[in-house]
């Protein structure tokens, strides 16, 4: 590359840009006929600008489509929550006229609010929209129940209420830990925060039950059985998670655990009821009403239990020809 080159090649960008001199357009515009080299280095900068001129230009149309959409989706969940007023106002007429009380416009009021949490608010929330919708919904939900408590002389609420947050913790909580900015601990142990918000609303409800039944034989049979299984839950938990062994070995205790809890689930259950129940049988040679369930838990506790020993085989062999190589 001679010296004119080098010149030409610095110009280029500016030439290409519109924005250098006229002398130095024409400088260029001389040289590039007679040399390929930078022609060729003018026509890829030719071709990066036109590609990033797109690429710019694709974004400003999505960005467009998307402020547009969302005015479009705004519009229509402003016009589907004056839809819902409606009624609304209809109700309150009518209770007014015919009770001189408010008692169902109330009632309404907070299903239509459940019904909004559901259709309007994905429509108008701008970020996180799930998750908002899952907040909604739960409030209004509550709300709902509240209502209905209150002028039904119900004395049911906290019961129906903790039952409610302990089913939608179920399928929220888990969306809400893995969308939800957490700290580093947390985030690091978002089954331990899911796990951990569930057994405590699991608690709650149970509690809740208890002073609603206001029965002592509650507490000594649910209670421990409660505790037992939740128990368990925790443990394959532990094992799966913590347990500083391969994962191999992890599925292979759990599958031991497994085994063993189908096994005696219920000698377990009617132990804390009082009740006597024989451990199951195993004979493989008669397959009747009386056989078939001590069978078929014999076979689940040998298959978790073999399954989970060939598991642990497998990761200790493969630790040994780790540690070997």
């Amino acid at each position: 590359m001679n010296k004119q080159c080098e010149i030409v090649q610095d110009l280029l960008p500016l030439y290409v840009d519109n924005v250098c001199s006229q002398s130095s357009a024409q400088l260029v515009e001389e040289h590039l006929p007679e040399c390929a080299e930078c022609t060729e280095v003018y026509n890829n900068l030719k071709k990066d600008v036109c590609e990033n001129s797109l690429k710019e230009e694709a974004e400003n149309v999505i960005k467009h489509h998307v402020k547009s959409q969302k005015k479009k989706t705004l519009k229509v969940g402003i016009c589907i929550a004056g839809v819902l007023c409606i009624p609304l106002v209809v109700c309150l007429i009518v209770n007014l006229a015919v009770g001189h009380a408010l008692d169902w416009f109330f009632i309404v009021l907070t299903s239509l609010m459940v019904c909004a949490s559901l259709v309007v608010v994905p429509l108008v929330a701008e970020k996180h929209a799930a998750i908002y919708t899952m907040f909604c919904f739960t409030v209004s939900l509550i709300l709902l129940l509240m209502t209905c408590a209150i002028y039904s002389n119900g004395d049911w609420f906290y019961v129906v209420t903790s039952s409610v947050l302990f089913g939608l913790s179920i399928i929220f909580i888990p969306y809400i830990a893995y969308k939800t900015p957490l700290n580093a601990f947390w985030k690091r142990n978002k089954g331990l925060f899911i796990l951990g918000t569930t057994t405590i609303l699991l608690f709650v409800m149970m509690f809740c039950i208890g002073i609603f039944v206001e029965s002592d034989e509650y507490w000594r049979i649910a209670s421990p059985i409660t505790l037992f299984f939740v128990g368990v839950v925790w443990l394959v938990f532990l094992v799966c998670r913590y347990l500083k062994v391969s994962k191999c070995i992890r599925a292979g205790f759990a599958s031991i655990i497994s085994g063993a809890v189908l096994f005696s689930a219920n000698n377990v259950i009617n132990y804390f009821i009082g009740d006597y129940y024989p451990w199951p049988k195993l004979n493989l040679t008669i397959w009747n009403i009386d056989t078939v369930d001590g069978n078929t838990k014999w076979l689940m506790l040998i298959a978790g239990v073999a399954v989970g020993m060939v598991l642990i085989l497998i990761g200790i062999m493969r630790k040994g020809k780790k540690n070997n190589k």
